[in-house]
């Protein structure tokens, strides 16, 4: 790639002549305002920033300049550890990707390939022609802290209720547990394609590349499926799924992400860009204190509580615990409230989620609050004639 323009920033000289290796003859700057200056100047296709300014969630934001410079432009962090502070600050500054040190020439030529895949950036300092702004639908996460609490059966009846009221093709799955992904299987559908293929073309995705990869479900709603095998999880970064998650979003009304019930890198990057959080709790100890110290997490990360809405699943169980301690213990009020009925598991079996199978059920009744929460205006005409039937 001899037309690959690397522009390398660190304070260590070690480091600099290390990434020059490996980016076969990076530029290389210790002075952030000259490596700045070379960028103005347009034609860099990646700023890698070294070990030195990855010490303080300070030093990686004054890149955030760069940025203001050039949107699109791709930058790396290498830094010695990733934790989840230094990852938070450099998904909200705009960077690309965190990788840990040492920076070897297989990194580089990863990073390198990535890119290379998608076009050639530059930067234009006065646009002839201002493009009017796509419109973006709202990325709705859904996550929990256990496994079995629930969240895969909250995000596919939310999915069919939303479709329902707004209609087909507006409202999309993202199955993002790439290990153990079960929306196809609740939904009963048999993707022909998955999350994979999408991101094997991430350098030619465009619009009608991406629906060839989607999977339509009767009722109007759209799935990007998981990968088929887990194996398959490995090949995928947070950078590819909230890519392609990015992309949904100026495609369709609502964009509902389902995910693995664990927190790393990559759920933290999908709650970054989520407009809202339906964090789901099932009504047993392990799964309130799973999502206790999953928020007290949050809470060290500064992340908004004001994005979360928490949905009590199960709520009428015979172990029944009481809903006022749980919202002290977790320190936020429950949004909405699914009861417990053997319709639920009747319908994941059947591939037929209970908001369609039965309708008038409580438990669907359920879901259609939680649906409320996140599409207020779909449902309005229902929460009059409710009220008027009170």
């Amino acid at each position: 790639m001899n037309d690959f323009v690397c522009v390398v920033i660190d304070d260590d000289p070690g480091f600099l002549g290390q990434a020059s290796d490996a980016f076969g003859g990076a530029t290389v700057y210790q002075n952030i305002g000259e490596a700045l200056h070379r960028v103005q100047q347009g034609g860099v296709d990646l700023v890698v920033i070294g070990p030195s300014h990855a010490k303080s969630e300070d030093g990686v934001k004054q890149f955030g300049e760069f940025l203001d410079m050039d949107p699109n432009l791709p930058m790396v962090l290498v830094a010695p550890v990733v934790n989840a502070l230094l990852l938070k600050a450099a998904l909200r500054t705009g960077l690309r990707d965190v990788i840990e040190a040492p920076l070897s020439a297989t990194k580089a030529d990863e990073i390198m390939s990535e890119i290379a895949r998608a076009p050639r950036r530059s930067v234009t300092s006065t646009p002839s022609v201002t493009a009017a702004p796509v419109p973006e639908g709202k990325v709705i996460t859904v996550s929990s802290a256990k496994g079995g609490s629930g969240k895969t059966v909250t995000a596919t009846n939310l999915g069919i209720l939303l479709a329902r009221a707004l209609g087909p093709d507006r409202v999309i799955i993202v199955d993002a547990d790439l290990q153990f992904g079960d929306v196809c299987l609740v939904l009963q559908l048999e993707p022909k394609y998955t999350v994979v293929n999408a991101t094997q073309e991430l350098g030619r995705l465009d619009e009608s590349l991406l629906r060839s990869f989607i999977t339509k479900h009767s009722s109007g709603l759209s799935v990007l499926a998981a990968p088929l095998e887990p194996a398959f999880a490995d090949d995928i970064s947070s950078r590819m799924i909230t890519d392609i998650i990015a992309r949904l979003r100026t495609m369709f009304d609502y964009v509902i992400v389902d995910t693995a019930s664990l927190l790393d890198e990559t759920l933290l990057s999908l709650f970054e860009r989520a407009d809202q959080v339906l964090y789901v709790v099932d009504m047993d100890l392990p799964s309130v204190k799973n999502a206790k110290l999953a928020f007290e997490t949050l809470r060290l990360l500064q992340f908004p509580s004001s994005k979360i809405s928490l949905v009590l699943n199960r709520s009428n169980a015979r172990a029944r615990l009481d809903e006022h301690e749980i919202e002290r213990s977790l320190k936020i009020e429950i949004a909405a409230a699914v009861p417990s009925d053997g319709l639920v598991p009747a319908s994941v079996n059947e591939g037929r989620p209970v908001v369609e199978s039965a309708p008038r059920s409580k438990v669907a009744k359920g879901f259609e609050s939680v649906a409320r929460l996140v599409a207020p205006t779909a449902f309005e005409a229902d929460n009059k004639k409710g009220k008027r039937r009170k």
